[in-house]
């Protein structure tokens, strides 16, 4: 004769087990998940609640292992890491130096007008402007560089948080950037780097790099 049984849900994965009645209150197992629970006993008509004894390590219980880095991931990361880097010393180095030597600075300011016009930008201008063209040079490099030097360490950041899988909007944020070119003042590899880096961020495989 088959002996009357309990329909009891597991506490630790929620599997439906069959106990018989003499074996409530006692040491069972979950067939499915193996966890070892005490079956409830019957108070007033109705069943306690099942008490969790032990979960055993499994897959779900265990760490999830992250995925290695695509290696179409891990270059335009690299070239943000790269670009990055290389921008704030160019333009930390250049900060530096037209706010320690304000001389150097306008000679340095002199250079680039000169370099214009061998360039044939300033053709159609007189000579004499060039020291008028020099200090408004000066003048906004003055802040372009503090804000490129800044936009080079979002683009060194985001690279780094790529590798890292740091944060997924950060990193979107900082391939922006390098792809506008802000960072490295016209730098085509940051442009590439950008560019690549935020289609793989968007790629399925850039989604599951940083387990979204």
């Amino acid at each position: 004769m088959t002996p009357e049984t309990e329909v009891i849900a597991c506490p630790a994965c929620k599997h439906l087990v069959r106990v018989p009645l003499d074996w409530l209150g006692t040491e069972v197992q979950c067939p499915q998940c193996k966890a070892k629970f005490r079956a409830p006993t019957r108070m007033d008509g109705k069943l306690t609640e099942a008490e969790l004894l032990s979960r055993p390590a499994s897959a779900t219980d265990a760490p999830k292992r992250r995925p290695r880095m695509d290696a179409m991931l891990l270059l335009p990361a690299f070239g943000l890491l790269l670009c990055g880097a290389v921008g704030m010393l160019v333009n930390g180095g250049l900060v530096y130096f037209l706010r320690s030597d304000p001389a150097g600075g306008k000679q340095w300011a002199g250079t680039q007008v000169e370099a214009m016009r061998k360039m044939g930008l300033r053709a159609g201008e007189p000579p004499e402007k060039d020291a008028e063209e020099a200090d408004q040079l000066l003048r906004q490099f003055r802040w372009i560089l503090p804000v490129s030097l800044a936009v080079s360490a979002v683009v060194f950041l985001g690279g780094l948080s790529v590798v890292l899988r740091w944060n997924y909007r950060f990193a979107q944020v900082a391939c922006v950037l390098a792809m506008l070119n802000v960072a490295h003042l016209c730098c085509v590899p940051g442009a590439i780097a950008g560019l690549w880096g935020l289609l793989m961020l968007g790629s399925a495989e850039g989604r599951e790099h940083f387990q979204r």
